[in-house]
């Protein structure tokens, strides 16, 4: 029963090889071309992918398909895809010779293009199909070794999964279990690691399989059952696998109505797709089951079944296997000539393909059958032939039971190797984050306190502006007084209201004084003026003073009507004080020709006051005081300035100068640009 299956099982991985090939190509075209996902590859592809299904039903229309795929590729890696697909048709349309010759052509081009390891890969896989599908299982396993060589690397797709299944299924066949649990469990790693749910019920199944042989039921009924959650998804060849080994599982246990239900189900999947083969597989295991059940109606009702045309199909270990149930079967019915007839018709060379499991079971049969003539001594022999086989049996199997200890044992510590490093990192990456979490506090703590500090100058900054501000004020407020001195009013007025009772045209002198009163009244508290009102004030007060103090000296200006009525903002008396500060200290003597000329100009985004008289030049600290003055004008244009200048991007500038020989005088500028800002308040944002 065992190598009957394991013979069975190599014909189901033919087909299960085929369509995990149809995976392959279609995973690897998107893998190989994962920088080029062009028009032309997506269209190649999809092509592949639809020829992979048609070459085992139709080869030949599949490859004129590829031919004319071929014809309208540019891109190399899509043409040589196409290439090892041709060869596969043709190999099976039976023309090696032509197979061969589109595989050298792959080769060389993978030979000569670094970066083709993925088609020369899928190569490889492809030539290890063929391989055992012509029964060449060693030239199979070196095939596939190469591919898994190949694919075996970064960065790993899921075409990698469907060689390692391959690998698997053919040292499974040759009775390597270890290797083959080994290769299972590397497919299902990658499996989780690509998050492939596709072939983990075909993997599981063999795992099952695997763990069966081993007797190990308890680890196999494990992966049978995580197979199980997956199967309905699956396709008809990798269900009827997984039904297959579940019966074979339960038989191993003598499970045998579990086992018949799991054949019998095996036995409807085989009816879809019409395989007369694996037909006749699932009757001769019905078979054998009602035969060590006794159920010899039932037993010749399957065993009869396995008879046909379909044997020829069957290799020599399975047609083998199958004549010798047959003689069981005669020999349980009682019919001993019949028995025998069909005994002797097996002959030694069947004897020398069967396995030692076969064997085994063949030899039981001719012991009970001698018995029963009562050829002792014949029947003693055929004891012993069967405990010869049986203690081989029992010798692999213990073998490989031991080498798949050995492994799990190596694959158990690896992995708690790597739990342990993983514990490390963890460990690590805890110290790492509290330093890290350290670190950001200290971060904040220093923001905070780097906050409280701004915080802090800016309060004080705003505090010792709001106090330069009102001692700014306070210089306004004694300019003002001072201005407006009883003295000063008394003197116009003993001047001009003499006067206004015979003439009543003087009284333009009083409200010239009223409006100059008022103008440095409303004007002392603000830090900046329209620029139309600062000049009007200025025009007032120079009238004022040619009533009070003769014509002299000239005063012209130099503005535009523009200007004139312009709302601009300027510095509070900017243009007053230079005017004043003329008219009182330019001129010791005066003549016709004294002269204060007053320009107000804007160009290059700056507004320009200039102050320019023809007196006797500025000379500072030399000014002779006249007792009627405090100084304090220039200082509080300059003092407004600074603070000003503080608070904006672009800052104002002020200048008094002697005008340059040949000519003489002074001459005070103030330069203020169009977007100056003169909001002093602490709110300010």
């Amino acid at each position: 029963m065992n190598k009957h299956t394991l013979q069975l099982i190599q014909h189901i991985t033919h087909h299960i090889m085929l369509s995990v090939c149809t995976l392959l190509s279609c995973s690897l075209i998107a893998a190989c071309h994962g920088t080029e996902h062009n028009d032309e590859a997506e269209r190649a592809d999809s092509i592949i992918a639809a020829c992979t299904d048609l070459m085992f039903s139709a080869p030949a229309k599949a490859d004129s398909t590829l031919a004319a795929l071929q014809g309208t590729l540019t891109d190399s890696a899509s043409w040589y895809k196409a290439e090892v697909f041709r060869g596969t048709s043709h190999q099976l349309l039976g023309d090696t010779l032509r197979a061969a010759h589109h595989y050298a052509r792959v080769q060389h081009w993978c030979h000569t293009h670094t970066g083709s390891h993925y088609i020369e890969g899928l190569l490889w896989n492809h030539r290890g199909v063929n391989a055992i599908i012509g029964g060449k299982q060693h030239e199979g396993r070196i095939c596939y070794e190469r591919a898994f060589t190949l694919l075996n690397q970064p960065p790993k797709g899921r075409e990698l999964i469907a060689v390692t299944i391959n690998l698997a299924d053919i040292y499974m066949q040759s009775g390597k279990m270890p290797r083959a649990a080994h290769y299972y469990r590397y497919a299902l790693f990658l499996c989780d690691s690509l998050h492939d749910t596709r072939s983990r019920a075909s993997i599981c199944s063999g795992l099952g399989q695997v763990y069966m042989e081993l007797e190990n039921y308890t680890e196999a009924h494990k992966f049978f059952a995580q197979a199980a959650q997956h199967i309905d998804r699956e396709s008809l060849q990798t269900q009827f696998f997984y039904h297959f080994s579940l019966g074979n599982c339960y038989y191993y246990e003598e499970q045998y109505n579990q086992a018949l239900k799991s054949f019998a189900k095996a036995r409807q999947l085989a009816e879809k797709f019409n395989d007369k083969v694996l037909l006749i597989n699932c009757d001769a295991n019905m078979g054998e089951v009602y035969l060590m059940q006794d159920k010899l109606p039932q037993a010749r009702f399957h065993l009869n079944r396995c008879q046909g045309a379909a044997m020829q199909r069957m290799q020599p270990k399975e047609i083998f296997y199958i004549k010798s149930l047959l003689a069981d079967l005669s020999l349980a019915e009682g019919n001993i000539s019949k028995a025998a007839t069909q005994l002797q018709a097996i002959n030694d060379s069947a004897l020398a393909t069967g396995s030692p499991r076969y064997l085994m079971l063949h030899y039981r049969r001719l012991q009970r059958y001698a018995a029963r003539y009562g050829m002792w001594q014949r029947a003693y022999h055929y004891l012993q032939q069967a405990n010869r086989y049986a203690d081989t049996l029992n010798s692999q199997q213990t073998r490989n039971n031991v080498t798949e200890m050995g492994e799990r044992y190596q694959r158990d510590t690896t992995l708690l190797h790597q739990q342990v490093a993983l514990a490390d990192y963890s460990a690590k990456t805890a110290r790492q984050q509290n330093f890290i979490l350290l670190i950001i506090g200290a971060l904040i703590m220093l923001a905070l306190v780097a906050t409280l500090i701004i915080i802090t100058y800016r309060r004080r900054t705003q505090e010792r502006i709001k106090r330069q501000m009102q001692h700014i004020t306070e210089l306004r407020m004694d300019i003002v007084r001072n201005r407006v001195s009883p003295h000063y009013i008394f003197n116009v007025l003993g001047t001009v209201l003499p006067k206004l009772q015979r003439y009543p045209e003087l009284v333009k002198p009083v409200e010239l004084l009223i409006d100059v009163l008022r103008g440095n009244l409303l004007t002392s508290g603000k830090v900046a003026v329209p620029l139309c009102d600062e000049i009007a004030l200025v025009r007032h007060y120079v009238e004022l003073h040619h009533y009070s103090k003769g014509p002299l000296p000239h005063v012209t200006w130099q503005v535009t009507s523009q200007l004139e009525h312009s709302q601009w903002l300027v510095p509070s008396m900017s243009l007053q004080i230079p005017v004043e500060n003329a008219l009182k200290h330019a001129f010791p003597t005066l003549t016709d020709e004294c002269a204060i000329h007053i320009a107000i100009e804007l160009h290059d985004n700056m507004l320009h006051l200039c102050v320019t008289d023809n007196g006797q030049g500025y000379n500072p600290g030399k000014v002779k005081r006249t007792g009627r003055d405090t100084g304090t004008g220039l200082r509080l244009i300059a003092r407004t300035l600074e603070i000003l200048n503080q608070r904006n991007r672009h800052a104002a500038t002020f200048s008094i100068v002697n005008v340059p020989p040949p000519h003489h005088g002074t001459r005070m500028r103030l330069c203020i640009p169009t977007n100056y800002d003169f909001d002093t308040s602490t709110t300010r944002k």
